[in-house]
């Protein structure tokens, strides 16, 4: 059984709240404003936005406890940096290679572990890795015509996709 689950939540032109100061707020809204969300730094405001996601970052342990609680009342799924027990979820470490994105995580039990790992993938997967995956999404309906049967498509792709095969990664 896993604990999380992963997803990949789409939050362009969506509005954020991210509550904080310092190194550790800013990092989310950097993160946030990356994935084309809006950030927003006051909770009412947020919420009467529509807000769904939040980003706590407070230093102050009683902060970050009523800021959460008062989120999750209003219906927001909410992260606490640095403070799993009060996270709805938890940030990955992400390795971008647009459109693949691949997400590390520990359930917040180590953001340093979840770092490693990205950095030894950066070194395996290429650069080009996204521009592979646009020219399968590009060569979508090709890839029908020629294989009608999806169980035959799924081979022909694995087998292009596979080591050694004319599209290895």
């Amino acid at each position: 059984m896993i604990a999380n689950l992963p997803l990949f939540h789409r939050i362009s032109g969506q509005p954020v709240i991210v509550l904080g100061f310092g190194e550790a707020a800013e990092a989310k809204r950097r993160l946030v404003e990356r994935a084309g969300g809006q950030v927003i730094d006051d909770l009412q405001e947020g919420i009467d936005k529509g807000a769904r996601l939040a980003f706590v970052a407070h230093d102050d342990e009683q902060s970050a406890r009523g800021d959460t609680i008062r989120l999750r009342c209003a219906g927001l799924l909410v992260n606490a940096t640095d403070r799993p027990e009060l996270c709805d979820f938890t940030v990955p470490s992400i390795l971008d290679r647009s459109p693949v994105l691949l997400a590390m995580g520990t359930g917040g039990a180590s953001a340093g572990l979840a770092k490693a790992l990205r950095l030894r993938l950066e070194t395996l997967l290429p650069q080009s890795l996204g521009a592979l995956a646009n020219a399968l999404g590009n060569a979508r309906d090709r890839l029908r015509a020629r294989w009608p049967d999806a169980s035959d498509r799924r081979l022909a792709i694995d087998d292009a996709l596979g080591e050694g095969g004319a599209l290895d990664p």
